[in-house]
């Protein structure tokens, strides 16, 4: 049997040129079925696969895509990224993976970078898709990439830039966390963490306070604050909330990061969580099941939403069309960071 064998090799023996058994290999309808069933029968013969190289000019596909992400070491982005690695290799795509460091001058590079190594598409996370306030000149760069190949947006949007968009339903997971205080009697409840300005935190904040107007509990400006999305950002913001006067019986975080600050910072003064005060993270991070006392938390179903959004980006490669918006639920994950508000805190009010 031979060894190496090549489309040539294949249309020798079938008396067709280059070409058909090309086309025969792509699908292409405009082949005679007598033609088709002899080149089929010998592609079996020889148990004949294209190597990379060959199916990238037969199909006109590298077979690579690109994921564009603010920040590897944050816990969110990285668990995403291997879901979503993960599912792309299996689907025959491996990943060029560009850490943007959370520049949006970087990204610029990492976009090119792409496009150079004639990637089939692009995921995109974070940074300028994440800006309530789109810059003009970015949204414009992103369009002349999208005229290149096929962008999927996951978790953001940028207007004037017409992407498929994969996200959570963030909303609904603020909702759930303010039913669940609610059903725990707490009736003032804090909000700390993110940056203005930023969508993962503007979504949030607005459907916490829709939460908990819907509830007819009062909204405390003084304690809905943003600093950041790290641990020191959730320290800090834990020690501006201590200073105040009125103090709230829970606390919902922007994110678990944000959360197991605020907790260390309520340990260092003898506050305990959930017995003085209850905690809510966001995101289920691996670190939240196994920080003291177990952070509750709402999950970003990171599976679903890294096999969604590859899937959407495979079928714009492949030339098909795509749903342009979904959505992919939460789930809020019950641990021990919170509990029943105390009699004496629900009397107060």
């Amino acid at each position: 049997m031979k060894k190496n064998i090549t489309i040539y090799d294949i249309a020798k023996e079938a008396n067709v040129s280059p070409s058909t058994v090309s086309r025969v290999l792509t699908g292409n309808e405009r082949v005679k079925p007598v033609t088709k069933q002899k080149v089929d029968a010998i592609i079996e013969k020889y148990n004949f696969r294209p190597n990379s190289l060959a199916r990238s000019l037969l199909y006109k596909q590298s077979k690579m895509i690109g994921i564009i992400l603010p920040d590897i070491n944050h816990p969110f982005f990285s668990t995403l990224v291997q879901k979503s690695e993960a599912h792309a290799l299996s689907l025959g795509y491996t990943s060029f993976l560009c850490n943007s460091m959370n520049d949006t001058d970087v990204e610029s590079t990492y976009l090119q970078n792409l496009i150079d190594k004639q990637v089939d598409g692009i995921l995109f996370l974070g940074g300028r898709i994440n800006q309530v306030a789109t810059d003009p000149k970015l949204a414009e760069e992103m369009n002349r990439i999208m005229d290149r190949v096929p962008v999927v947006f996951v978790n953001g949007e940028m207007a004037g830039v017409d992407a498929h968009v994969i996200q959570t339903d963030e909303k609904e997971g603020i909702t759930n966390v303010i039913d669940l205080l609610h059903n725990l009697n707490h009736q003032r409840i804090a909000f700390l963490g993110g940056e203005q300005g930023v969508t993962s935190r503007e979504v949030k904040v607005n459907a916490f306070k829709e939460a908990l107007a819907r509830h007819h509990l009062p909204i405390h400006e003084q304690w809905i604050m943003n600093e950041g999305f790290d641990i020191e950002s959730g320290e800090e913001l834990a020690n501006h909330l201590l200073y105040l006067n009125e103090k709230p019986t829970a606390i919902v975080c922007v994110n678990d990061f944000v959360a197991i600050g605020v907790i260390k910072t309520l340990n260092k003064f003898g506050i305990r969580v959930p017995e003085d005060i209850s905690v809510v993270g966001f995101d289920d991070i691996y670190l939240a099941k196994d920080f003291p006392p177990g952070i509750t938390s709402v999950s970003q179903n990171y599976e679903e939403l890294g096999k969604t959004a590859v899937d959407v980006l495979v079928k714009l490669i492949n030339g098909e069309s795509a749903k342009k918006k979904s959505t992919v639920p939460t789930k809020l994950q019950l641990r021990n960071s919170c509990q029943l508000a105390k009699r004496e805190e629900v009397d107060k009010e």
